[in-house]
């Protein structure tokens, strides 16, 4: 649990004290620890905030996530992040409307969220990422591409499969 005056020391913290990269077996990439502080800020933060939004169920999955990620032990910390992720999920909908797959969407975070289809994809791939525009890049600029730790990747049947678990996740609204 974090006290809402200590939100953005904890999330400077994480960012500096936490490992800069773990590998995650069968990923082409590995997980940085800018998206798992972008993680917490667009997706987790009221639920790890003391007051109202806090669960106990997201701040300990998250807790143990923290730990394996420190470890650098990849497969644990991707599971457990998925399972910090699910419990906000379970959280969030309890207040949500339900998915209307007729109505327009608009991203609910800074995460970026587009869907591919064709090129040898079966049904639709869903892409999440955001942009860290203050951070150096490979080519001596600043600003670079940041994917979802958790969600970007992932494949659905369809394009609507793919937007309504991105509803579901708290990325659209």
């Amino acid at each position: 649990m974090i006290a809402a005056h200590q939100v953005q020391l904890q999330l400077a913290h994480w960012h500096m004290s936490l490992p800069r990269e773990i590998a995650v077996p069968d990923r082409a990439t590995p997980v940085t620890c800018i998206a798992v502080v972008r993680v917490v800020r667009a997706e987790l933060l009221a639920f790890l905030t003391f007051g109202p939004s806090y669960d106990h169920a997201v701040a300990e999955n998250f807790r143990r996530a923290l730990e394996m990620y420190c470890r650098g032990w990849g497969r644990e910390f991707i599971y457990w992040l998925g399972e910090a992720l699910r419990s906000a999920i379970q959280a969030r909908t309890q207040v949500a409307e339900p998915f209307d797959p007729k109505a327009h969407y608009v991203t609910a975070t800074t995460w970026g969220v587009s869907y591919v289809t064709g090129s040898g994809i079966e049904g639709a791939r869903l892409n999440v990422h955001d942009v860290d525009e203050s951070a150096p890049n490979a080519w001596g600029g600043t600003g670079f591409v940041v994917p979802h730790p958790l969600y970007d990747g992932l494949n659905f049947a369809s394009v609507t499969d793919a937007k309504e678990f991105a509803y579901q996740a708290g990325l659209l609204q």
